[in-house]
């Protein structure tokens, strides 16, 4: 039966008999019962449960315990075969005069007030336990990282279950325009369906919810169709009118933060009386257990604005490092951006391949960002390498090139002048053959010439970098061994051994120590990158762009590291910037090299162990490659 409150409830005095029992004591007690209000119930069964019998008299042995049956009642025997003597309060009625029954009816009434207070105490000490652990639930409930819409619906749900409520709203302070605004951010109601959107109200007294964002109060109505008169504020009737709703009681509280700013305003409609299904005022019990959850909710919010401003603050400073390497070699504009695309597609690929060492592989939303950054900053630590050797485009720089082009122009006209002298020292002697001499000594001059602008065109040739590990660099040795006596009577070559060394690189334009210096860039950007505070979501950003230049092997660079030391992002990052750095168009130092042939370079280094064979067959079989060389291509790029 529902339980009501005991000050409404009327003592029952329940006889269990046979029902053709006519003892004159049941009869005096039943009527004594009747005079004083009591209901009275008379049965040979007990029923399974009645607390509201007050005064229980048994004179039928029960099958079962009877204390069960009337917990808060005093039990009575008014034979002797009623229940075993364990069972009962007081001795047999029998014999007892009309006074003493009546004495016995204000004893039970009594007994059984006491034991419903008693009842009553237990529960609110139960229900008060209850709302605390409510309260420590929705405080590990709020403290959760979520997203912020999921947040808010989060703190109001999980309020109105510890108010009991049909409904409540949601409002946010926005105070950074330039009029405050009062944003309605959501709904909720177990009554009605809602299909309400967020919008801005303007800030004022006149509505409840402005009203408590200004003033700071909490306002707790039994009834808002009946607000007293001289308010600043007025309930709005419009929703009720058209959903047919009945908002009654109401508790609207602000949010306030650590720094006692009101943030927002929480509003709850109807508690719900769960002994009479009946709204009721809220209270002042509940009140204070709502503002703690309202004091709760303000700091969650603003904790979790404050880390979505972190996140912009690092999407904004990722943009900028990556605008940064940009402008110092424009030619590299757009490789990290897509570097940092082909890398996450590729990543994400992977589960969804037939490769049983990925099937369990799972990617949090985190890793993806974490990843995604990486690759997007991968190449900072090029801001530490200097200029000359960053931008260089040649095995020799412009300025060297043109001077070894005027030291080879000047050998050229040292040979013109020196045929000249020995065209005029022929002259002088008188020479019968001059002319068969002079013609000789100009086809003479004519090879030499020509072999200075063959050697000449040999270095320009070798100064022109190649992508793959090639060229025949042996006429670079014979135009070092070329030798002539200088005017200081010296003998010097056209190339010196810097230029020789530099000239003569199989691939790319630097030398091996200017490789060193570029290679360094990596740990750079591993060094910068540990020093900024990333939060735990983002912690391996450094060691994952730190390791793109990693090889399977242990032959890569800057720590060595190989196979599962190698994180597995940073692997595919591998895949996808060699790939990039193969088919980027518009280099200083070379043209792109079409798909096919970039694959063939992938597939090499495969086989000589460098990169990871089943990365770069998803890579291919899954067709990433077509969209890295172009819907991911909007610029040129530039990568070591």
């Amino acid at each position: 039966m529902p339980q009501v409150s005991h000050q409404e409830q009327l003592p029952c005095l329940y006889i269990v008999a046979d029902p053709g029992s006519h003892a004159a004591e049941l009869a005096v007690l039943e009527a004594l019962a009747r005079a004083d209000g009591w209901r009275v119930e008379r049965t040979a069964v007990v029923p399974e449960l009645d607390e509201t019998v007050a005064l229980a008299v048994l004179a039928v042995a029960q099958p079962r315990p009877v204390r069960q049956c009337f917990p808060h009642a005093l039990l009575v025997g008014a034979t002797d075969t009623g229940p075993a003597a364990g069972e009962i309060d007081l001795p047999l009625v029998r014999g007892l005069t009309e006074s003493a029954l009546g004495a016995l009816l204000q004893h039970g009434r009594s007994n059984w007030r006491r034991n419903l207070k008693l009842l009553e105490a237990h529960r609110e000490v139960d229900a008060r336990r209850r709302r605390t652990r409510q309260l420590a639930d929705i405080a590990l409930a709020v403290s959760m990282r979520m997203e912020f819409g999921e947040l808010l619906e989060t703190i109001l749900r999980e309020a109105r279950r510890l108010a009991g409520c049909e409904a409540g709203s949601l409002y946010l302070i926005d105070d950074e325009g330039d009029e405050p605004a009062l944003v309605f951010k959501l709904a909720q109601n177990d009554v009605v369906e809602l299909e309400l959107h967020e919008s801005r109200l303007p800030l004022t007294p006149t509505s409840i919810a402005g009203y408590v964002a200004i003033s700071g109060e909490t306002l707790d109505i039994p009834d808002v169709y009946d607000l007293p008169p001289g308010l600043p504020f007025s309930f709005n009737r419009s929703f009720d009118e058209e959903m047919g709703y009945r908002t009654r009681s109401m508790l609207v509280l602000p949010m306030r933060d650590h720094r006692d700013r009101i943030v927002g305003v929480l509003q709850f409609i109807n508690r719900v009386d769960p002994t009479a299904d009946l709204p009721v005022a809220f209270g002042e019990e509940i009140g204070e257990l709502l503002r703690a959850v309202a004091s709760q909710a303000a700091v969650s919010i603003q904790k979790n604005l404050l880390i979505s401003d972190i996140n912009r603050l690092f999407e904004s400073f990722v943009q900028a490092s990556v605008k940064t390497i940009e402008r110092r070699d424009p030619s590299t504009s757009g490789h990290s951006f897509r570097v940092a695309e082909s890398t996450v597609a590729l990543l994400q690929a992977l589960p969804a391949s037939n490769l049983a060492r990925f099937r369990r592989l799972e990617l949090p939303e985190e890793h993806i960002r974490e990843v995604r950054y990486a690759a997007l900053l991968h190449d900072f630590g090029k801001v530490g390498v200097p200029e000359r050797v960053l931008l260089k485009a040649n095995k020799l720089t412009d300025e060297r090139l043109q001077t070894l082009q005027y030291r080879f122009e000047l050998h050229k006209e040292r040979l013109r002048r020196r045929a000249v002298e020995r065209e005029i020292e022929l002259l002088h002697h008188g020479s019968q053959d001059f002319e068969v001499a002079r013609r000789r000594l100009h086809r003479q001059l004519e090879a030499e010439l020509s072999l200075v602008d063959d050697y000449f065109e040999c270095v320009r040739r070798a100064n022109r970098p190649s992508v793959l590990q090639q060229g025949d660099f042996q006429h670079l040795q014979e135009i070092r061994d070329y030798r002539f006596l200088d005017v200081d009577g010296t003998h010097t070559g056209l190339i010196d051994h810097p230029d020789l060394l530099a000239l003569s690189v199989p691939k790319g334009s630097l030398t091996p120590d200017e490789r060193r210096v570029i290679e360094a860039h990596v740990q750079h950007t591993r060094e910068f990158l540990a020093v900024l505070p990333w939060p735990p979501e983002l912690a391996r950003v450094p060691e994952i762009a730190g390791a793109h230049h990693e090889k399977l092997d242990g032959s890569g660079y800057p720590l060595g590291l190989a196979g599962d030391q190698i994180p597995l992002a940073a692997r595919v990052m591998t895949v996808c910037d060699i790939y990039d750095a193969l088919t980027a168009m518009d280099r200083p130092y070379k043209s792109a090299l079409p798909a096919e042939a970039a694959l063939n370079v992938l597939h090499d280094e495969v086989s000589r162990g460098l990169l990871d064979a089943d990365l770069v067959a998803v890579f291919v079989d899954s067709g990433l490659y077509k969209a890295a060389g172009g819907a991911l291509r909007s610029s040129t790029a530039r990568a070591v």
